[in-house]
């Protein structure tokens, strides 16, 4: 598919001639299985480890899957140092990622709400270390970077959701209203 490099490859020379969200659409779309981890149990044997806690998911459908990258200059999701792709119902619990060394890194989460390992903008569900507000085209480094320190590492990310013309967290009133919405563009 799209290789095991993380969601970087999309982005390239795309941002000028997409829509807003599309590029953050083509970057999350290579998400793939390839050196997939499942395991999500905490590793204190790990000199270090990150727990991620998902919020705002919209349904139990489908998968999330956390990504971890260095933060590089240039394109800093194309080189992925990490990956785990769990059921939605595993990720009420805290997620967890060796870190291979304390030093900046940026986390990517999606919700692969049909498990077809692609992004489908319109339905699922997207987030970044920091939670930075989504404007036009991915957070910038300075947005979304954290410093991982010797140990335990843990931070809570929220998910996004295309609303309207923009990208942002739920509400449970959104949530219904979102879900109902969908449910009658299927049918219809």
């Amino acid at each position: 598919m799209f290789g095991s490099q993380g969601f970087g490859n999309c982005w390239r020379g795309r941002a000028k001639r997409k829509p807003a969200l599309v590029p953050i659409a083509l970057a999350l779309l290579a998400v793939s299985s390839q050196g997939s981890a499942t395991d999500t149990g905490c590793i204190e044997k790990a000199d270090q480890w990150l727990e991620v806690q998902v919020e705002g998911l919209i349904d139990t459908r489908g998968e999330v899957v956390v990504e971890l990258h260095p933060d590089i200059e240039g394109d800093y999701l194309d080189i992925l140092v990490d990956r785990i792709r769990v059921p939605t119902s595993n990720a009420s619990r805290a997620l967890c990622l060796p870190i291979p060394k304390a030093g900046s890194y940026i986390v990517v989460v999606l919700h692969d709400r049909d498990s077809d390992k692609r992004l489908d903008i319109i339905n699922d569900g997207f987030g970044f270390s920091q939670n930075p507000t989504i404007k036009m085209g991915r957070p910038n480094r300075a947005e979304t970077a954290f410093a991982a320190k010797p140990g335990r590492n843990a931070m809570v990310i929220v998910l996004n959701y295309l609303q309207g013309f923009g990208a942002r967290p739920l509400d449970q009133e959104n949530k219904k209203q979102i879900e109902q919405r969908r449910r009658s563009r299927q049918r219809g």
